[in-house]
């Protein structure tokens, strides 16, 4: 082996290591930058290397952001539902962002109307709790009525049910798969409406720790949010 070779610097190895990334985009650059990490971390443990020449290579990745809706796909989304159930279900994805695995798991004790609260469990976590609207606060209401008229002794935990959940007596929750049937039927996709929901938000606060706090979201989804919403202040030294 060349001696000078073998007595390269880090920068040495850093800017050979850039040159080979250069001319590669996408996955054949992520891939080739995962291999030299990798490389570089089994010897460094082996002690043959002191400093990971890779590591302080970056790539710019080509990551999706999420865009809003037009206002004029979401007006009257409620008009279009008779059910009380359909209308609060879509109304907490619409309003409060939900997840439609959260609208399936969430159970009656979750929902305390007295306190307009409702608490969204996560595992390992510590509970996210939504302070419900008046308007949404109404909804529950006429849908707990609802679901009392219909199957006044149910014994299943979950908020929402169907005639077949509601008279299983191992308490069931519902199917993800009744949710995307709903927002099918309403003509647009619940993940689609969440997005258009945050990014509404994003727009007006422009603020990641409160997109955390009503969503709960992480820190790096919060802040993708706001950039898509303010694109100006992706060159914004400070912006976070």
């Amino acid at each position: 082996m060349d001696r000078r070779r073998a007595h390269r610097s880090p920068r040495d190895h850093q800017e050979a290591h850039r040159g080979r990334l250069d001319p590669l985009h996408g996955d054949q650059a992520r891939r080739l930058h995962t291999a030299l990490r990798s490389f570089f971390r089994a010897l460094k443990r082996e002690r043959l290397v002191f400093r990971d020449p890779a590591r302080s290579i970056s790539l710019t990745s080509s990551r999706s952001v999420p865009t809003a809706l037009p206002s004029d796909r979401i007006a009257g989304l409620l008009d279009r539902l008779d059910d009380p159930r359909d209308r609060l279900m879509v109304a907490l994805v619409a309003i409060y962002a939900l997840l439609p695995g959260q609208l399936t798991h969430l159970r009656r004790t979750d929902l305390d109307r007295s306190k307009g609260q409702l608490r969204l469990r996560r595992a390992g976590r510590t509970d996210h709790v939504i302070y419900l609207d008046a308007f949404t606060l109404r909804l529950a209401t006429a849908w707990e009525l609802q679901r009392h008229r219909r199957w006044p002794d149910s014994s299943n935990p979950h908020l929402f049910v169907t005639r077949n959940t509601a008279v299983d007596d191992s308490g069931p929750p519902i199917s993800v798969g009744v949710v995307q049937l709903l927002f099918q039927r309403v003509g647009l996709p619940a993940g689609r409406l969440r997005v258009d929901r945050i990014v509404d938000e994003a727009r007006h606060s422009a603020d990641p720790v409160r997109l955390m706090e009503l969503f709960s979201l992480s820190n790096l989804s919060a802040t993708r949010y706001v950039l898509s919403a303010h694109p100006d202040k992706k060159n914004d030294p400070i912006a976070p």
